[in-house]
C-alpha cells in the first residue's frame, strides 16, 4: 500500500454539520491578509470543505480552532520573542514547528518579527501546509521552508541509515521546536520516538515547548490515525519522566485552561498539559 493511503486509511466520521464561523474565528486572517473580515467567510468555509472531503480531519480542523494561532499563550513564549529580539539582525536562531498543520501558528511568529529564513515547519504529509498557502493567500510571499518527514522515526537521525535524510540532516540545529497537540494523537512508542528526535534536533540549550490533552492517569485511549495503534494519555507525571529518560535537562509542565487552546471540557478527566523541556 503506498504510504501516503495508509496514514489516511483510518478516517474519523465527519459531522456534514458546520460550526459557527464568527467573526472571532476570521479576526487572525483579516490581520495577516489585510482583508475585510466578512469577505472571508465563504473563502474558509471553501478551504475548510476541501480539506473534509480530501484529508484526515482532526477535531481542531472539524472546529475552526486551526484559524486563531495560539503559540503566543504559552508561557514560554516571551523568553522565545526575547530571544529573537536579542538577534533579530541575524539568522543564527532556527524555530521549527512541527505538526504544523495549515502552519497558523508559524504565519504568528511572522508577524511578531522573525524572518522566514529563522523558521522551518513540517509534518507527516504537506496537504494541510500547502491548503495553507490557499487559505492565507501566501502562494508566492511564504518563504518558510516545509520539511515532509515522520518526527516518530526509529532511525530519524540515524547517521548509518536516517529514515528522512533531510530533516536528519539537521541534527542539532534548532534553538526553538513547538509541537501543539501532536502527541496527544500518537501512540506510547511514537510518543517516546518523537520527543527523542526532537531532543536530537535541539541545538544545546534549546527547548521544546508546546501543550498537549492529558489525563489525570496515563493510558490508551482510541485509535491512532492509522488505526493501527492505540493512542496514547500521558498524565504530567508520565510526560515529565519522559522528558527526563530522554535527556532533557530541565522540565517546566502546568496544567493550562481548556479554553486557552480552544478545546471542549467533554470529560472530567481531561487536562490540557502546557509543557517545556531544555535540552
Amino acid at each position: 500500500m503506498h504510504w501516503r493511503a495508509a496514514v489516511y486509511q483510518y478516517r474519523c466520521r465527519v459531522s456534514d454539520h458546520c460550526p459557527d464561523l464568527t467573526s472571532s474565528h476570521l479576526e487572525f486572517l483579516a490581520q495577516y491578509t489585510g482583508q475585510p473580515v466578512e469577505s472571508l467567510r465563504e473563502h474558509v468555509l471553501t478551504v475548510w470543505k476541501k480539506a473534509k472531503t480530501k484529508l484526515w480531519v482532526y477535531t481542531c480542523v472539524q472546529e475552526f480552532t486551526f484559524l486563531t494561532p495560539r503559540i503566543s499563550q504559552h508561557p514560554h513564549y516571551e523568553l522565545v520573542q526575547a530571544a529573537q529580539r536579542q538577534q533579530e539582525h541575524e539568522s543564527k536562531l532556527l524555530h521549527l514547528d512541527t505538526g504544523c498543520c495549515f502552519g497558523q501558528d508559524t504565519r504568528q511568529l511572522l508577524m511578531h518579527g522573525w524572518k522566514h529564513d529563522q523558521l522551518m515547519a513540517s509534518d507527516l504529509v504537506s496537504d494541510y501546509w500547502i491548503l495553507g498557502k490557499d487559505l492565507f493567500m501566501d502562494h508566492k510571499s511564504l518563504h518558510v521552508p516545509f520539511l515532509k518527514g515522520n518526527m516518530t522515526s526509529s532511525c530519524l537521525a540515524s547517521a548509518s541509515n536516517p529514515a528522512d535524510p533531510v530533516i536528519g540532516s539537521l541534527t542539532g540545529a534548532f534553538t526553538f521546536i513547538w509541537a501543539a497537540a501532536v502527541l496527544h494523537v500518537l501512540s506510547k512508542a511514537e510518543c517516546a520516538r518523537f520527543v527523542t528526535n526532537t531532543y536530537s534536533l535541539l541545538s544545546e540549550g534549546g527547548s521544546l515547548y508546546g501543550w498537549t490533552l492529558g489525563g489525570k492517569q496515563a493510558g490508551a485511549t482510541g485509535k491512532t490515525p492509522d488505526g493501527k495503534q492505540d493512542r496514547w494519555t500521558h498524565s504530567l507525571g508520565s510526560l515529565w519522566d519522559l522528558f527526563l529518560h530522554v535527556g532533557f535537562s530541565r522540565v517546566q509542565i502546568d496544567l493550562s485552561d481548556e479554553a486557552l487552546w480552544g478545546i471542549a471540557d467533554n470529560s472530567k478527566d481531561q487536562l490540557v498539559l502546557c509543557f517545556t523541556a531544555f535540552r
